[in-house]
């Protein structure tokens, strides 16, 4: 009796990527070109603006992690401060309610 065996692909947690560019960072240019549309601008606008967008996002991108902008947006969006050493007011709030009992 043979034991059986099945072919595992190993990285599929890795992100899709379309000529070096993630799928978030075409998508949001793709949005920028329509918006752009909407309000009947010169093509010129309508293709440079993207095209500007997509060059500084391959180049500044280079050399960070996958999920760069999401993480860097997340961070400049959410209040507060980040602390190893204390808890925010939601963590307070929850750990009083947890021995207050």
């Amino acid at each position: 009796m043979e034991l059986q065996r099945s072919l595992v692909h190993r990285g599929l947690d890795i992100r899709m990527k379309v000529a070096g560019m993630e799928a978030i960072d075409l998508i949001a240019t793709l949005i920028l070109a329509a918006a752009l549309n909407l309000f009947h601008l010169p093509s010129f606008l309508v293709i440079g603006l993207p095209g500007a967008a997509l060059l500084t996002l391959y180049f500044g991108k280079r050399n960070k992690p996958d999920g760069f902008l999401i993480h860097l947006a997340r961070y400049y969006i959410t209040p507060g401060h980040y602390s190893a050493g204390q808890l925010s007011q939601q963590g307070e709030r929850l750990e009083s309610k947890i021995y207050e009992k």
